[in-house]
């Protein structure tokens, strides 16, 4: 078990949205996190940012009730937060040449510094991702998470 990176520091930003559980939500939420990193000149991890955002957002789209995309910017880092109401672990699907979905989660871990889970204490969960400078060390907060 890791921590989750922390949110909260002097020298943090935090953007947060909640969206619907609509097909869009996903191109929304890309929109969003484009205009957001722009603002705070965060162009270098915009890519990376905007796949794990896509990933993440698509997830949670399934669940079909209301949810929330967080960015935190702490000094050359973003953490990309998704909460939704499930409590369903997220999971990893195999590798497999027949199947077309299921590739998720292995493009956030792909493309970010670090990624887990918490489930959170009012229920559901969230999904987290560290973008940014990967010399960095991820920065601890007081929720647990699991790491796949």
């Amino acid at each position: 078990m890791t921590t989750a990176p922390r949110s909260a520091t002097a020298t943090s930003r935090t953007f947060r949205l909640p969206l619907p559980p609509h097909p869009i939500a996903a191109e929304q939420a890309r929109i969003l996190v484009r205009l957001v990193l722009a603002e705070w000149g965060m162009d270098e991890v915009t890519d990376n940012a905007l796949i794990i955002t896509a990933e993440l957002v698509a997830n949670a789209v399934k669940v079909g009730d209301v949810f929330h995309l967080t960015l935190v910017r702490q000094d050359g880092t973003v953490l990309v937060e998704v909460s939704d109401n499930s409590e369903a672990t997220p999971e990893r699907q195999r590798r497999s040449f027949d199947r077309v979905d299921g590739r998720g989660l292995l493009l956030v871990e792909g493309c970010s510094k670090d990624w887990g889970w918490r489930l959170d204490s009012q229920g559901g969960k969230t999904v987290w991702a560290l973008v940014g400078d990967l010399d960095a060390e991820p920065h601890s907060r007081s929720l647990p998470s699991v790491r796949m």
